[in-house]
């Protein structure tokens, strides 16, 4: 049986035959595009006049530039260019040199500061390069238990590295006989063959090998070094007439060589003092007052009368090793008082 369709019968057949969740999506998509803008995560193309060659219109209430004419500058004192960036203008000579006198007095607040702290690491409190020390120094001799030296000398030296230096040292002597000196005289009847020194002048060279630094209270640093020193030059000595009222005392100009060691303290704000500490041991040969040399000169005594005279006297004493050490206080003082750091913390 033949059957005929008519035209809106086949629209409808076509409408059923698309799948309904395409149907649903075209729908959904139209009506948020026209409410809602692009969905999240799509790409969305805008055409620019610039893009396209032709220029930005100006802003609303304002006038484009002449032709002709330099942009105007913007907030930042710059200039902007074709694309839209600002220019910076170079500094002037005035404004540069501010800048460098800042910079100069941030670096100098910096190293006040970092002189300040404690750090680790402590660099060397002063530098002794190339600068003289002038040392007076004060001392009592510590190895004579019957005649104490008070000594008074003054040391100077110029200091060819940190470490190493050389020098002169002179020191004058006040000598005088201890107690124990007359307790045996009185006591036992012995009488002491001494001698005491008058001065001593020297050549020395110092080294500094050890540095270190002690905490106070948590506070401060104390730094201090260490070192040796040796040296040689002369000196003069007096023999103590064992019978004063009966002899004069007679005096000895000898060499010998000196070594010590030596300690150096430093505070925290001074660049050119030092309290100082140290040993300097004398060795050198000696005369003696003669064994012979007394009051028995008569007819059957055993003392050489030759000898009350000091010259005979000294001819007829033998030389003798002799050692002389001296604990010594000193505090130096450096020229110039000033003094750079050549490298860095």
């Amino acid at each position: 049986m033949r059957r005929i369709v008519s035209w809106p019968l086949s629209a409808l057949a076509v409408l059923w035959a698309i799948p309904s969740p395409v149907w649903a999506s075209t729908s959904a998509y139209n009506v948020g595009a026209r409410t809602a803008g692009p969905a999240e995560g799509e790409d969305v193309v805008v055409i620019d006049d610039e893009m396209e060659g032709g220029e930005t219109p100006p802003a609303e209430g304002t006038t484009p530039p002449a032709e002709g004419t330099t942009p105007p500058p913007t907030e930042g004192g710059g200039v902007e260019d074709i694309l839209g960036e600002e220019k910076v203008e170079a500094p002037t000579a005035e404004q540069a040199a501010a800048s460098g006198k800042q910079e100069k007095n941030s670096e100098e607040k910096q190293i006040k500061a970092e002189m300040g702290l404690i750090t680790v690491v402590q660099r060397q409190r002063m530098l002794k390069k190339k600068r003289f020390e002038i040392q007076p120094q004060v001392g009592i001799s510590i190895n004579d238990p019957y005649v104490r030296h008070y000594a008074f000398g003054l040391d100077l030296n110029y200091w060819i590295t940190n470490r190493m230096a050389v020098g002169l040292t002179g020191t004058g002597y006040v000598g005088a006989r201890t107690p124990r000196y007359k307790n045996i005289r009185f006591q036992e009847g012995l009488l002491l063959t001494a001698n005491q020194l008058l001065w001593s002048a020297s050549v020395n060279f110092t080294y500094n090998p050890f540095y270190g630094k002690v905490a106070i209270f948590n506070r401060g640093l104390l730094h201090w070094e260490a070192g040796l020193q040796v040296g040689g030059g002369a000196l003069q000595t007096r023999v103590i007439p064992r019978y004063e009222a009966l002899h004069d005392p007679f005096s000895t100009i000898t060499g010998g060589g000196q070594f010590g060691l030596i300690s150096r303290f430093y505070g925290r704000r001074v660049d050119w003092i030092s309290v100082n500490a140290g040993v300097r041991t004398w060795i050198f040969p000696d005369k003696q007052e003669p064994r012979n040399r007394g009051p028995d000169t008569g007819a059957g005594g055993v003392d050489d009368p030759d000898l009350d005279d000091p010259d005979r006297a000294k001819d007829a004493s033998d030389f003798k090793v002799a050692f002389n050490v001296i604990f010594f206080l000193g505090v130096s003082f450096y020229v110039p008082t000033k003094f750079e750091y050549t490298t860095p913390r």
